[in-house]
Formats: C-alpha cells, structure tokens, sequence
C-alpha cells in the first residue's frame, strides 16, 4: 500500500486532511461556547493530532526513512495548513 515516497506522502496528506478538517470543524462548532469549551477542544485536538502522529510513525516504524519521513512531512503539513487558517465567527466583518 504504502511503498514509495510519492504515495506515502499522498497518504500523510490524505490523513492530514483528515484531522486537520476534522479539529477544525470541533473548533468551529465551539466558538459560541465559553472559552473553557473552546480550549478543551483545542487541547484535546492537538493530543489526538500528536497520538495519531506518533501511532502512525509506530506503525510505519520497518518501513524506509524515506517513507517515514514523507508521510510524517505530508500528515504535519497539511494539518497545519488548517491551523494557519483563522476561524470566522458567523459572518459579521471587523471593517
């Protein structure tokens, strides 16, 4: 499945995306909320975001360094593209 650079990048970026829309769209549903719901969420994403990393790379851990690396790079990236994107509360403008 997962066999050369290329596709397990393709993979990484596959579950990046995963995660990333999946504790975005947890934050997006906690702006409303009090901030202590806003930061458990946020917590509790960047945990399950790490576990997954670390489980990933655990089960990855016979396979090539260039494997690794390209799926880890890809996963880590593209989550991090969701984080980089600021969240919008409703559609009221600060201008």
């Amino acid at each position: 499945m997962i066999d050369s650079g290329w596709s397990a990048a393709a993979w990484g970026a596959g579950f990046g995306l995963l995660n990333g829309a999946l504790a975005r769209r947890a934050l997006q549903k906690a702006l409303d909320k009090a901030d202590k719901v806003f930061y458990m969420r946020f917590a509790l994403g960047l945990f399950w975001r790490l576990a997954f990393l670390a489980a990933a790379v655990w089960l990855l851990r016979d396979k090539k360094y260039i494997i690794l690396l390209s799926f880890s790079g890809a996963l880590i990236f593209t989550q991090f593209i969701f984080g980089v994107i600021p969240l919008k509360n409703g559609t009221k403008s600060d201008t």
